[in-house]
């Protein structure tokens, strides 16, 4: 690659992470190992859109709170949104907790959610609506990424589980990835279905009634999922074959 066309990956690349002082998912290690995923992702990431109105007029909702893996969620966001779609981050509110939780927020929580790459703190990303406002209606499909605190906490809520069987059984794509599957068990829709989670997990669907596939993205009807942020990509190529088949 010459140096002219370089300067726009290396900067695309600080776009989607920084320095880590802590153990953490480096996107720049991630995209340029030598492995066919990673092929996959580094064209994913950074390669100029095909069709910018491949998804116009679709709108995609990527359900995640604080802890979201920052590669999955901005490489999902990006591509999606260079591609036409309107792509919305679904949160819950924060809320209150008893004061015997010993638990304090910042009060930027209120309004967006902290990324993590691993177990590094990143970039703090803006909620577009909350889930006591999402309707199945108003989304062709939706996304859950991981990261570990994510969908482990992003489970608790009511109204986004009651969102995610709600796009489920309206035959919408419905997606996951790494540990965002946690979210697709607590919603319970996972019975009788071929799935796929990131490696340690991949009991967890087992005990939820999941036959497990280890393999990069699974597809079971709308019930999409993948395992790893290499594995994206295929995650999202089956996820817009599926809205494009739809028309």
């Amino acid at each position: 690659m010459n140096a002219p066309a370089q300067a726009p990956a290396f900067n695309r690349m600080q776009q989607l992470m920084s320095t880590s002082p802590v153990p953490s998912i480096s996107t720049e290690l991630l995209a340029t190992a030598d492995g066919e995923l990673n092929r996959e992702l580094n064209a994913f990431l950074f390669d100029p859109p095909s069709n910018p109105n491949l998804l116009k007029g679709k709108r995609i909702a990527i359900g995640c709170t604080n802890g979201v893996e920052e590669v999955e969620i901005l490489g999902a966001q990006r591509w999606l949104t260079e591609h036409g779609a309107e792509v919305h981050i679904v949160s819950p509110r924060i809320g209150e907790f008893h004061p015997t939780l010993g638990l304090r927020f910042p009060p930027i929580t209120k309004t967006h959610v902290l990324a993590i790459r691993l177990m590094e703190n990143a970039g703090w990303l803006k909620i577009d609506r909350y889930t006591d406002e999402a309707k199945v209606s108003d989304y062709d499909a939706v996304i859950l990424p991981g990261g570990c605190w994510n969908p482990d906490a992003l489970r608790m809520d009511e109204d986004c589980r009651k969102f995610v069987r709600g796009m489920y059984e309206a035959g919408k794509p419905t997606c996951a990835i790494c540990h965002g599957q946690w979210v697709m068990v607590s919603a319970e829709i996972l019975k009788g279905k071929k799935a796929t989670a990131v490696w340690n997990i991949q009991v967890d669907l087992k005990n939820a009634g999941a036959t497990v596939l280890d393999e990069p993205c699974v597809v079971d009807g709308n019930l999409i999922t993948a395992r790893f942020p290499y594995d994206l990509p295929r995650m999202v190529k089956a996820l817009v074959g599926q809205l494009q088949a739809a028309k």
